[in-house]
């Protein structure tokens, strides 16, 4: 019995051992609650002081003792969740989404798509590489790390960057912010400069390649961007950080969150200031960054306000200039033989001695000393621009099956560019390069016209090119779970954009006054002083209106989608310096300054009653989008999706109007862009790579409405329609977890991408008669304008906690120079056309790689979190051309379809960024 009793006890002591020393585990994977996407970098604390980060596939592994634990996850941006689990010598698996702070808003409008159920084609940025490899760049730089993508800074001015995606221009890649579209309703075009320091409030972008997920009716042929900003965070916080540039640039910016406040209150506010030189001569920068957002929860409700601008001014240098200007043994290498002055184009600026003027070279400013003895540098090429958005946001949870949101937006844009009036002949050209507004000021103060003998009139000045526009919006979508598996969206899309252009005196540069004689309603004599408007002086008016619907189906390893979108545009256009009309029975009467007009025996002149502005009849387009697509998961690690789509889309508004008057265009015709895609995917913990094959067909892409001489005394002008183009390629980016503290990250993108049409192009004389008809083939022309092989890769390195080393390389190659149709003309120029009849190809530029290197370190001190980060762009200081024009009629006279006939602008050089940031 005692050795029976002592045995009992040693087993329990055993037990109790074991149970005391007892160990288990919790391990799981962190993802994005929208894309599905892995999270790096999550903090998971278990313990005070005590804790473990996801790696790049978003994993994790605590060992722990037996016991309770509580584990938070938290991250940048994002709502941190806890989680309490118990260990008892067993291993616990927990997976985590974690939202950000504006969840339930983006998952009604946002459009994002999420890893292994939406069957698109997509990159998303996450704040971290926001924050380590922006390094004071425009945001479409960092999409360099995407495939397909080609962005480039072009001449160099600040906010003056554009993206490619797919070889299409960012004119037909549809840019949105939270769910917003911000392309111009006139062109299409993104202006960079206005979203200065939008990385300041980025939660995340997300880059859809290809027609997308998208439920609006988005000129989405190359791709959808949304960049969704950050909501209010559960709790205070406030963030400092100053960076330091090249060429004294420096930036200040302060961002604070309230967290949420009693009463369902929240706000949110960023402000950021930056002044530089710019790294191209001249280029000067100097603007702000203000965002602030207000939110209010009410029950089921969320009301928000938010208000956000980026009031600025910079240099640009707008014209591409020949290779030899910058470098002339790069362009000896390239194959040019000639000087520059052997060949360039003298209608404009004219550098015909200017050689090896280096990288920074800009052509586009000049000095010179007033009377008084104060010595002006100003620049020829100066845009300024205030683009404010301002949003009322309604978010109506009615139900865990049903959301209603309602957003009423309003945008309010003024400014400009400046340019000289008259083209700069070579007489007005220093011996460096410059403009030599010297001669203009002299010229101006002495120039006093008989007419009026008390002041000087200005033969030369500054003139800036106004481009106002109001734009108000509302855009409601609902979302509706009808069951387990199927999903209903739709709503309407409405928007009225009023753009008014104009020419105003900017500079008289030391005279008192011009003359104009364009205004047909003004007195040709009167005297034009800074403000007054001239040239032209006419208002662009856009009304849309769209609905979408989309239907999403998921049921275990399947999902799909369904989008049917429509869209009607109208276009007016008024002009306020044609004469103005007035409408007598059916016949319109038009009566200028000064002017009478006989009909039917009645006087009519500029004071009759009844007299209106000249303007157009509106003219209404339908466009439509039908596009869907289906993703399968294969197993827990790969899944393979394709989708396919039809766009008719309707013109913008300058293929639709002439440039110069109230006419509509001939041939006005909708685009139609067929396309479909098919793609892989495999993501384990180690390893995980996305793949996909496209094949997009683009017909009838209208050209910029061309002017053509037909004599010496006649102008044709004609609208270039029914080009054809075939966009096709694969895409595939990876990610390597080499170990928990070393990842690498790798892309390449490989497109074919050329012209598919020979067409003629009709030409009508001033009264709408046809006059001529030319002919052109582009047939197997490479589209230009974007590098159509991409390959990439990073490493990232954090040889301890909270200290990372980065470097990231980009090499582009098969980059075709952009090209003029009317060149490959096999009657005017046949050296544009090979022995067998064929159009010659346009310039390939040289392939090239950027290599950037990052670091970073980050300490708390008590409750205090200093970031400091350093970067250096182009480590190893590349000269590549970045930007090309074939045959430019601006920089050369030549039509060899090579480096000779090229404009270029060369990328920028080595440069460096470096930041502090304090979070408190």
């Amino acid at each position: 019995m005692a050795s029976r009793l002592k045995a009992i006890i040693f087993v329990l002591i055993s037990l109790y051992s074991l149970s005391f020393y007892g160990q288990g585990s919790v391990e799981g994977v962190v993802t994005d609650a929208i894309s599905g996407e892995s999270l790096i970098g999550v903090n998971i604390v278990y313990a005070p002081g005590k804790g473990v980060v996801t790696n790049i596939d978003g994993f994790y592994k605590i060992e722990l003792e037996n016991g309770s634990y509580t584990l938070t996850f938290s991250y940048v941006g994002y709502i941190s969740q806890t989680k309490e689990v118990n260990i008892n010598n067993n291993n616990v698996k927990i997976d985590i989404e974690l939202k950000i702070t504006t969840l339930s808003e983006v998952e009604v409008v946002g459009d994002l798509a999420r890893s292994r159920e939406t069957p698109v084609a997509f990159s998303t940025i996450k704040p971290v590489q926001l924050e380590e490899e922006l390094a004071s760049q425009e945001i479409p730089m960092v999409l360099n790390s995407t495939p397909g993508v080609y962005a480039t800074q072009q001449g160099g001015g600040d906010g003056d960057a554009r993206i490619n995606i797919r070889g299409f221009s960012q004119r037909n890649v549809a840019v949105m912010i939270d769910g917003l579209p911000v392309n111009d309703m006139e062109n299409g075009w993104v202006y960079w400069s206005n979203w200065f320091g939008l990385d300041l409030v980025t939660q995340t972008i997300q880059v859809q390649r290809g027609l997308g997920a998208s439920k609006l009716a988005l000129p989405s042929v190359g791709g959808t961007m949304n960049i969704i900003t950050s909501g209010i965070e559960q709790k205070q916080k406030i963030q400092f950080k100053q960076e330091v540039g090249d060429k004294g640039y420096l930036r200040s910016s302060l961002a604070y969150t309230s967290g949420q406040l009693k009463g369902g209150w929240g706000v949110t506010f960023a402000g950021s200031y930056k002044r530089g030189d710019g790294w191209v001569d001249r280029t000067f920068t100097k603007g702000w960054f203000y965002y602030l957002k207000v939110d209010k929860k009410i029950g089921k409700h969320i009301v928000s306000l938010t208000a956000m601008g980026a009031p600025q001014e910079h240099g640009q240098r707008r014209y591409k200039k020949p290779i030899a200007t910058y470098d002339s043994a790069y362009a000896a290498k390239l194959g040019v033989t000639k000087k520059p002055g052997e060949y360039f184009e003298t209608r404009y600026i004219d550098t015909v001695s200017m050689v090896n003027k280096g990288l920074r070279y800009n052509s586009d400013w000049g000095k010179y000393t007033t009377l008084n003895g104060e010595e002006i540098t100003l620049n020829d090429k100066k845009n300024y621009y205030h683009k404010p958005l301002f949003t009322l946001r309604h978010l109506w949870s009615a139900s865990d099956k049903f959301y209603l949101s309602n957003i009423v937006y309003l945008s309010l844009g003024n400014g400009g560019g400046t340019a000289t009036k008259k083209s700069v002949n070579p007489t007005y050209i220093t011996e460096e390069g410059q403009i030599d507004f010297q001669k203009y000021y002299d010229i101006n103060i002495n120039n006093f016209d008989s007419q009026f003998p008390d002041e000087p009139k200005s033969y030369q000045f500054l003139r800036s090119n106004k481009n106002n526009h109001n734009w108000i919006g509302l855009l409601s979508t609902f979302n509706y779970k009808l069951s387990d598996a199927f999903t209903l969206s739709g709503g309407i899309d409405l928007r009225r954009y009023v753009g008014t252009h104009y020419e105003e005196v900017y500079d008289l540069l030391g005279g008192a006054y011009t003359l104009d004689s364009r205004n047909s309603n003004r007195d040709p004599f009167a005297q034009l002083r800074i403000g007054d408007k001239l040239n032209y002086y006419n208002e662009g008016i856009v009304e849309w209106g769209g609905f979408f619907s989309q239907l999403e189906y998921k049921i275990g390893n399947f999902s799909a989608f369904f989008n049917l979108t429509g869209a009607y545009t109208g276009y007016k256009k008024i002009d306020y310096f044609a004469p103005k009309e007035l409408k007598v029975g059916d016949t319109v009467l038009a009566i200028g300054y000064g002017q009478e007009v006989e009909y039917n025996g009645q006087i009519y002149n500029e004071n009759s009653p009844g007299l209106e502005w000249a303007q157009s009849d509106w003219k209404w387009i339908p466009g439509i989008t039908v596009k869907g697509g289906v993703n399968y998961n294969l197993t827990e690690r790969s899944n393979i999706f394709t989708n396919l789509g039809f766009m008719s889309k309707a013109p913008v508004f300058n293929n639709v109007y002439d440039r110069y008057s109230v006419d509509l265009l001939r041939e006005i015709q909708n685009e139609f862009i067929k396309a479909i895609e098919l793609g892989y995917s495999y993501k384990s913990r180690l390893f995980a790579v996305n793949s996909n094959a496209y094949y997009t067909v683009w017909e009838n892409k209208p050209g910029r409405p061309v002017s053509y001489p037909i004599n010496d005394d006649e102008m044709g002008y004609g609208n270039i329609q029914g080009m054809d183009a075939v966009h096709m390629g694969i895409e595939v980016d990876f990610a390597y977890n080499i170990l928990d503290n070393l990842k690498l990250q790798g892309l390449f993108s490989l497109g074919n991408w050329k012209w598919a049409s020979a067409d003629s192009v009709r030409l009508y004389n001033d009264n709408n008669q046809l006059v001529q008809t030319e002919y052109f083939n582009a047939k197997g022309v490479h589209v230009g304008d974007a590098a159509q092989t991409q390959y990439g890769g990073s490493i990232r390195y954090e040889p301890i906690k909270k200290l990372y080393v980065s470097g990231r390389a980009t090499y582009f190659d098969r980059h075709y120079a952009d090209f003029n149709p009317f060149d490959l003309n096999p009657d005017k120029n046949p050296d544009s056309f090979d022995e067998n009849g064929d159009p010659v190809d346009a310039w390939k530029t040289p392939s090239y790689i950027l290599i950037d290197f990052h670091a970073g370190y980050s300490i708390n001190i008590k409750k205090v979190r200093f970031d400091l980060r350093a970067s250096i762009l182009n480590a190893f200081n590349e000269l590549y051309v970045s930007d090309a024009r074939d045959n430019d009629s601006y920089s050369t006279t030549t039509h060899s379809h090579d480096a000779m006939s090229a404009g270029v602008f060369m990328g920028m050089g080595r440069r460096f960024n470096v930041s502090l940031k304090i979070s408190l």
